[in-house]
């Protein structure tokens, strides 16, 4: 479409992009602080500040893209809503009774009963992170914070001295053709002093800001990619609060760098009798056929995995990348007019496996940035890098900048001599400081050839019952226990109006039938966890194959843009108000 069409513009003071934990928390402590100075103005007879804050969220409502293994730290939220445990709104599922590790080999297991410090989460809360979301967005409406849902960004929009002025939303109603339905509608502009992008991980706008001003010059952000299902087990079976953390199987050579795939999984109690688990595997990893959704089959088939969930039927399902580079691979946070928090910055300490109460503070702090730019009436990089200043004066670079490391070690050296250098770093980074960073390296490039992976023998490759089944014959699938990917995107209710131009853009089809089959073996068929994209026979091609991309199957995981060894897909927003409704996720 013409970006000369006429539009209409909106202006706001403060534009947050996505109604993650970040963006609403970031907007609730600016309000707070436009408000607190307000107050203490009116008592001075002096003038009060008059300011305007906005967020955009993609998805139908806030939390329907909301996904996480949410065991939370509740140390953000106790500084935001100091009550929030006697607030009778507060969406706690259960709080955190017994916890404990599995270790796990092929048919048998043992337990570590005392948690390592890292992972130790007695009596925090267990939550939905949607719900969560939810009752954030709750709070921001009783302050007069306006969220406009259904509404994604897709430009950021530049003055012409290069300062971010705000955002460009997509388009409604385009045809498959690229022309303009009956309903079309075109994007409006949202004008804003600050833009705080907060999208999640892979965020589309944040790559855009990235590339114009070379955010990522230190280390690109590293990620890991977890399917996550919600069961309902029997009536009465689940009578307190529990996590189980696993590490080993299914996950091969998790234990060195070579051909090793690391990531683990984790299990627990939410309200009445459900119970989530999730498997999350990073995606550098050098197996071309990952595929994250079966690995989370064949652990559920663990007799010790079975024994806790038995009788569960999956009930809903999801799947999301997941920031782990941490404070190492943390691009520059500001720009002209511009902030970037939670996990589109890499907030997430791997170490801890936790992120939210990392993406909420940074969020607060942008917001107190946004304040003292409001003030003083300045909003260059001189002003926003104030965001950056409070980050490394605050407790989140503590803990954060001793497990800098933590994952590009592992994937270096391989679980046991990257722990060690982590357990160095604990003792070493508050006497010295902490030591340089590591250089990693994109996730896709990770990835081996078939022939460098499996040899000339690719007889261990695990086998689909079919072509484009996604069906795995070693796996008997009632859709109840064992889901297969077309059943599980069904539990994770996405949706997209299918007369549009696909999201997932795919730059050289051919490519995918040549090259990419005979290197890898089209990867994209497995580690997709959505069953998008298909290889499937067609007497019509050169080729005898073609790509199909189902993507109205996609769940907005980004796995594809991150992993694709060749960087042939590319992730964007598809019309609004598409993608998953995960509600309890």
């Amino acid at each position: 479409m013409s970006e000369e069409m006429e539009r209409e513009t909106f202006y706001t003071d403060f534009l947050f992009v996505g109604a993650g934990p970040a963006c609403l928390s970031g907007a609730i402590r600016l309000r707070n602080m436009i408000d607190d100075h307000n107050d203490a103005a009116e008592e001075n007879g002096e003038e009060p500040l008059d300011a305007r804050i906005m967020i955009l969220e993609k998805g139908s409502d806030v939390g329907s893209h909301g996904i996480s293994g949410a065991v939370l730290d509740p140390r953000a939220l106790s500084e935001l809503f100091p009550g929030w445990k006697e607030d009778d709104t507060f969406p706690v599922e259960r709080f955190v009774e017994r916890e404990s590790m599995l270790m796990l080999s092929e048919t048998s297991g043992f337990t570590i009963p005392i948690m390592p410090p890292e992972f130790q989460d007695h009596g925090k809360p267990i939550i939905s992170i949607a719900k969560f979301q939810a009752w954030l967005a709750e709070r921001c409406e009783e302050r007069n914070i306006e969220i406009l849902t259904a509404t994604a960004g897709n430009h950021l929009l530049f003055d012409d001295n290069g300062q971010v002025i705000g955002v460009r939303t997509r388009d409604f109603g385009i045809g498959q053709n690229g022309s303009p339905r009956e309903d079309f509608e075109p994007g409006a502009d949202i004008m804003a002093k600050v833009t705080i992008l907060g999208e999640g991980p892979r965020g589309h706008l944040s790559r855009q800001l990235f590339n114009k001003f070379d955010m990522l010059s230190s280390n690109p952000i590293t990620y890991e990619m977890g399917c996550k299902e919600i069961l309902e087990l029997p009536k009465g079976s689940v009578k307190d609060g529990f996590v189980y953390l696993t590490a080993g199987y299914p996950l091969n050579g998790s234990w060195g760098p070579l051909n090793g795939t690391f990531g683990g999984a984790f299990i627990y109690s939410m309200g009445g009798d459900r119970v989530a688990i999730g498997l999350l595997a990073v995606l550098d990893a050098h197996n071309p056929d990952q595929d994250v959704h079966y690995m989370l089959q064949k652990l559920k088939l663990h007799p010790k995995i079975r024994e806790i969930l038995k009788g569960g039927k999956v009930i809903k399902y999801g799947a999301k990348a997941v920031t782990v580079g941490g404070w190492g691979c943390m691009p520059k946070l500001y720009a002209p007019g511009a902030m970037v928090i939670g996990d589109s910055a890499s907030f997430l300490n791997a170490a801890r496996i936790k992120g939210i109460h990392l993406a909420m503070k940074s969020g607060m702090l942008a917001g107190e940035a946004a304040f003292e730019c409001l003030l003083a009436g300045e909003f260059g990089e001189s002003y926003t890098k104030m965001y950056k200043d409070k980050i490394d004066d605050s407790w989140v670079r503590t803990e954060m900048e001793v497990s800098q490391n933590f994952h590009t070690n592992i994937s270096k050296d391989g679980l046991p001599i990257g722990a060690m250098k982590y357990g160095l770093s604990k003792v070493t980074t508050p006497l010295f400081g902490a030591s340089s960073i590591v250089k990693a390296h994109e996730d896709h490039s990770g990835m081996k050839t078939l022939e460098e992976y499996y040899g000339k023998d690719r007889s261990e490759r695990p086998q689909f019952t079919k072509p484009s089944s996604g069906r795995y014959t070693d796996l008997e699938y009632d859709n109840e226990y064992i889901v297969d990917k077309l059943h599980a995107v069904y539990l994770s209710g996405s949706t997209h109006e299918e007369m549009q131009p696909s999201h997932l853009l795919v730059a050289d089809p051919n490519h995918c039938v040549t090259t990419c089959r005979e290197e890898y073996g089209n990867p994209c068929e497995r580690y997709c966890p959505a069953q998008v994209y298909n290889i499937i026979d067609d007497e019509s091609s050169p080729h005898g194959k073609r790509l199909q991309v189902d993507f109205s199957n996609c769940v907005h995981c980004k796995t594809c843009d991150i992993r694709d060894p060749y960087q042939n897909i590319r992730w964007v927003p598809p019309e609004a108000g598409g993608g998953p409704q995960y509600g309890d996720m």
